[in-house]
């Protein structure tokens, strides 16, 4: 039975026709499905990888240069781990915190070298320069030369050293006192930089070296035998200068050994005291001078003997090493600076117990624009309050052979600084300040002497047949 489509077809399913309709739909399906798959496949493809890649440029143009890209991207960066890597080390160098280092504060010997050099300044004579640094100091002696009526002058004496406490200057204590200084100089000038005092000792010698040209002749004293010795022991040292001069100067240098030796506590040339103090004036009054004068030619000879790769010398039968005199020269200058039984220092300014009734003129008269005589002074002598002035520096005679002191300004055998006493404070302390590394420079002395032997001659010419 059939019935009627209204759209005009049949309602009823023909099996046949239905199963060959199926085949047909699947037909058109592979085939629309094999015509639509490659343009599906590219679009997918457009989808997920993007475009298709084209072909690079080789080349970047930057405009005023053509570079190579491969070059361009190493450039650029190897610019950006630059800047990268700059930028880490300034973070952690402004970030991470500085241990600085620092300098190790002066020893003893320093401090005590900067007070003992101003006590030259104190003694000046004539008429001051701007920086002197003290400042109850003023011009005086500018009369020195003139006749006793001041009408004329017989001879510029003006400028020089006050030798002590009193107004009078003495050429030979002064000599002395500035060939002291002066060998310090040339042997230690490295020490004297190192403390920032070379161009004020220098200015020191120069000031005593000026005045001596005004009153020079040709009979003055000369330096001391022992200072000489030792000198001439440096010289033999050093330059070893042979046939004849070797004798002669062995002569000197056994002298030397000898009273080197003499220094050390196990013989008994010279007494000490209970403090340990050296009497090398044999218990008599003002010790310090020839104290301090010893310390400075002992670790001068120290420093000889180390130069030149010497551990030491011999006293006798027995051998001693460099250090037992660097001791030695150690334990006086530690003696003078407050290591002694009355724990006083004999240097003015130095620690916090020094002497205060300082014998000296310039010192124990107040500065207040009044002028005194010489008599006018002497109730400032003798009164019994300290000195309105402190001299800085100045290192008095000392005590006595007993480790005994007075600090009495009328009695001059205790608190009467000297300029060689404090020549050779000054040395001695040089000496010893600083590491001992820095040590005397063995070319700065005799280097302009010439061969103490005759030049050997040439070697012959070779020989030619």
């Amino acid at each position: 039975m059939y019935s009627r489509d209204s759209w005009g077809g049949p309602l009823e399913i023909n099996a046949t026709d239905s199963a060959t309709e199926d085949e047909r739909s699947r037909n058109l399906q592979d085939v629309d499905r094999a015509a639509l798959s490659r343009p599906l496949d590219e679009t997918q493809q457009s989808w997920l990888l993007g475009p298709g890649e084209q072909k690079k440029k080789k080349y970047v143009d930057l405009g005023c240069i053509i570079v190579s890209r491969k070059i361009f991207k190493w450039t650029l960066g190897t610019i950006l781990f630059a800047a990268f890597l700059a930028g880490l080390i300034a973070l952690i160098v402004n970030t991470v915190p500085r241990h600085r280092h620092k300098h190790p504060p002066p020893d003893n010997y320093t401090l005590a070298l900067h007070k003992a050099l101003m006590f030259f300044n104190a003694q000046r004579s004539g008429k001051l320069p701007k920086h002197n640094n003290v400042s109850w100091r003023g011009n005086s002696g500018m009369q020195d030369g003139k006749s006793s009526d001041h009408s004329a002058a017989i001879k510029d004496l003006v400028g020089g050293y006050y030798d002590a406490g009193d107004a009078i200057k003495f050429n030979f204590p002064a000599s002395f006192s500035i060939t002291m200084l002066s060998w310090s100089v040339i042997e230690y000038s490295a020490k004297y930089e190192a403390a920032g005092e070379l161009e004020h000792v220098k200015e020191i010698i120069k000031w005593g070296t000026d005045y001596f040209l005004k009153s020079f002749n040709s009979t003055a004293d000369t330096i001391t035998t022992l200072a000489a010795q030792v000198l001439l022991s440096r010289l033999r040292l050093f330059l070893s200068p042979g046939y004849p001069y070797e004798e002669i100067l062995r002569t000197f240098h056994n002298q030397t050994s000898i009273i080197m030796c003499s220094y050390l506590p196990v013989f008994t040339s010279f007494n000490r005291t209970k403090g340990g103090l050296i009497q090398l004036n044999h218990g008599r009054p003002q010790p310090l001078q020839y104290v301090v004068n010893a310390a400075f030619l002992a670790a001068l000879y120290s420093d000889y003997l180390d130069a030149a790769d010497t551990p030491g010398w011999y006293c006798g039968p027995n051998f001693f090493s460099t250090d037992v005199l660097r001791s030695f020269a150690k334990s006086q200058i530690d003696y003078i600076l407050g290591n002694n039984p009355r724990k006083m220092s004999y240097v003015v300014g130095f620690g916090n117990h020094y002497p205060k009734h300082v014998h000296h003129r310039g010192a124990s008269v107040p500065k207040n624009k009044i002028k005194y005589s010489c008599k006018g002074g002497w109730k400032w002598r003798d009164t019994s309050k300290p000195n309105p002035n402190t001299i800085v520096g100045a290192m008095v005679a000392g005590p006595d052979k007993h480790d005994g002191f007075h600090d009495v300004r009328t009695n001059y055998n205790y608190t009467e600084p000297t300029l060689a006493g404090n020549a050779g404070l000054v040395a001695a302390l040089v000496a010893l300040s600083g590491d001992k590394g820095t040590s005397i420079d063995k070319n700065t002395i005799f280097s302009a002497v010439p061969p103490m032997f005759p030049t050997p001659p040439p070697p012959p010419a070779p020989w030619k047949p």
